[in-house]
């Protein structure tokens, strides 16, 4: 069966606005007005990027739907994050856990690859800024880690 044929039309848009969910989970986390361009392009360019390293179909699709769509799915995020700047991490890892289950359909070596390409998304954008001269900071840190949990795999796993 087809990758793509194994989800709802609904599990597939969570899938592929994850990553962006993500990075704008951990941008709001540590909020940094100097690297906002930086987390901004590590946000659009590592998808592409971590996908060709990761050897998986599942992320292969859904990367190249990303890219297609890029500005619409990160404009919605910002949208999303803009109309409730206190509850969006909340979403994102709820966002989360549901693609967790979701990915219950594909083999366990696709599902880890989503989850450890996802995640590594949301440390490049991390990494992309300095805050207080750390790579990542703290609450980002935190926001990682919160995602590895609603993934169920250890935030060492995902590093």
């Amino acid at each position: 069966m087809e990758l793509r044929a194994q989800f709802t039309d609904d599990e597939w848009r969570n899938l592929v606005s994850l990553p962006y969910a993500i990075s704008m989970a951990v941008i709001v986390a540590a909020p940094s007005v100097l690297g906002a361009w930086g987390e901004m392009k590590a946000m659009i360019q590592e998808p592409t990027h971590l996908a060709a390293a990761s050897g998986s179909a599942l992320v292969g699709l859904i990367s190249a739907e990303m890219q297609s769509k890029g500005k619409e799915l990160i404009k919605e995020q910002q949208d999303l994050m803009k109309h409730d700047q206190t509850g969006y991490r909340n979403t994102t890892i709820k966002a989360a856990k549901s693609a967790s289950s979701t990915l219950s359909r594909v083999s366990p070596d696709e599902a880890m690859a989503y989850k450890k390409w996802s995640l590594a998304i949301g440390r490049k954008v991390a990494e992309a800024a300095k805050e207080h001269g750390v790579a990542i900071s703290e609450p980002e840190e935190a926001v990682l880690g919160e995602i590895s949990d609603a993934f169920g795999i250890s935030a060492e796993i995902a590093a």
